[in-house]
């Protein structure tokens, strides 16, 4: 009898533990897939840390390899977020160790990859390639940032544009600041005849703590 009560509470503790275990999430604030364990490489990686049972005060961190360097955890709400870099050089592992803040013992270790990140790009709304029927460049409102087959998901921003197209009728060019296409803009798309291609030049963007940097020049060809 008392083999099978220290086996119910044995059993009792494991999954609690494991419960507990499977109670904590991790992720990557700036990768767009909150199920994917990976950082970037030369990147702004925020990973976050989430429980259901335990508040963020009553555990720690702690990287288990010289690949993966951490800053000092913030709480914020429910969630501890903590600045990440990845050192892929150093080692292909990089382990995060969560434990329990008060008898040290660990939670849940997780391991991230690491990706490099492409260069920015600016498309028309959600035309990615170099030439669209008309009516689908008019329905777009808005010039788009993107990491072209990346994940990376932090928040750059345009601040303004350059337009110019050339006809048989003349040319024309509007500077707008933000991201949206103006209505000057679209009359001239509009206008213009098919085979006509249409330019975004002179992209400027900018993102949370970093410069303005300028973006590769769209060219859109009317069909």
């Amino acid at each position: 009898m008392k083999q099978l009560l220290l086996f119910i509470t044995l059993l009792s503790v494991s999954t609690a533990s494991f419960a507990q275990a499977d109670s904590i999430y991790v992720w990557n604030k700036w990768c767009s897939r909150k199920d994917t364990l990976l950082l970037f490489n030369s990147g702004n990686n925020i990973i976050q840390i989430y429980s259901r049972t335990l508040k963020p005060a009553d555990f720690k961190v702690k990287s288990l390899d010289k690949s993966l360097r951490i800053g000092l955890p913030e709480i914020k709400g429910d969630t501890m977020n903590l600045m990440a870099m990845p050192f892929p050089e150093k080692g292909k592992i990089m382990r995060l160790a969560i434990l329990s803040k008060k008898t040290s013992k660990t939670l849940r270790t997780v391991q991230f990859t690491s990706d490099s990140i492409p260069m920015l790009m600016a498309k028309v709304g959600n035309i990615q390639s170099g030439e669209a029927n008309r009516k689908d460049i008019l329905a777009q409102t808005v010039l788009k940032l993107y990491f072209p087959k990346s994940l990376y998901s932090y928040p750059y921003s345009i601040q303004q544009y350059t337009f110019k197209v050339t006809t048989p009728k003349g040319s024309a060019t509007f500077t707008n600041k933000g991201i949206f296409l103006t209505k000057e803009v679209l009359q001239e798309i509009n206008n213009a005849p098919v085979g006509t291609t249409v330019e975004f030049v002179n992209i400027k963007a900018t993102c949370p703590d970093c410069a303005t940097r300028n973006v590769q020049d769209i060219k859109l060809k009317i069909k």
